[in-house]
């Protein structure tokens, strides 16, 4: 009898916890509505950077590969990186917000840095560079939409945003689903994902929720790629995590941008040159 009694026991804990999540989501105090364009901006920054003018660094990993036509997509190198945003409020109650992106590269195998790559497909030996994003324009996020600066074409009238924003709930975690903007003409797309927590999106005292996220890149093959002629375009997936500063970032990644890239350190846009 009492191993019975503690058996079920155990069952009644396990029902217990598997009710958890469901318990904490019911008595959740929501202060953002998805379907409310002011709410809706609100969520969105404070998934993706801060309400707060403040530096936003992120850390994120993963595998480019290259996908063909008529072929199966192929893995060609890794990628780690760190890119780092700077969400600004405006007067009219609009975002302005900069971003400070470099990724370097590994070999599939080793996981070491690469400092030359053989294109597998084409046999084509070359030097690998890092790539560091140095976009002078900015992007604005507002209740009409969102788009970066160098786009000349205007935001809507109407107020839109909660309708380029998808929202999904499972238990106690929030998934936020939106396209990155780019200007017209850009041959590149980015799907991206993140996921947090519901108690910190709905805390009016947190100006951040601590995602990971899950974001899928399309672009034209980097150059030292050595493509050629073989078409087709290359597919960057893997992890990111936001973090709280710099120094949480694995300790290589941060050595190499402190000496190669000491000015991708801050997305601030009046830091120092």
């Amino acid at each position: 009898m009492p191993a019975r009694r503690r058996f079920l026991g155990l069952l009644g804990a396990a029902a217990t916890a598997a009710l958890l999540p469901g318990t904490a989501r019911a008595r959740l105090r929501r202060s953002l509505d998805y379907e409310d364009p002011q709410d809706a901006l609100t969520a969105m920054v404070k998934m993706r950077g801060s309400l707060l003018p403040e530096d936003v660094p992120h850390w994120y990993a993963g595998t480019i590969y290259a996908v063909l036509p008529g072929r199966s997509p192929l893995p060609l190198v890794g990628f780690e990186g760190s890119e780092i945003d700077y969400y600004e409020r405006q007067p009219d109650g609009s975002y302005h917000a900069w971003a400070a992106t470099v990724s370097i590269f590994r070999d599939l195998a080793s996981g070491q840095r690469l400092d030359s790559f053989t294109n597998p497909l084409t046999g084509i030996r070359s030097e690998v560079r890092a790539n560091s994003i140095s976009v002078k324009a900015h992007y604005i996020y507002s209740i009409h939409g969102f788009k970066r600066s160098d786009d000349p074409r205007p935001l809507p009238a109407e107020p839109r945003i909660q309708k380029l924003l998808t929202w999904r709930e499972s238990g106690e975690h929030v998934w936020l689903s939106m396209r990155r903007a780019y200007p017209p003409g850009a041959t590149r797309g980015e799907h991206q994902l993140v996921r947090g927590a519901l108690a910190e999106l709905h805390d009016p005292d947190q100006p951040k929720v601590h995602t990971t996220a899950a974001p899928t890149y399309v672009s034209p093959y980097l150059p030292w790629f050595g493509m050629g002629e073989l078409g087709g375009h290359a597919l960057w997936v893997g992890p990111a995590r936001k973090l709280d500063r710099v120094q949480q970032y694995p300790r290589e990644l941060l050595d190499y941008l402190e000496r190669h890239f000491p000015d991708k350190l801050s997305a601030h846009p009046r830091r120092p040159a």
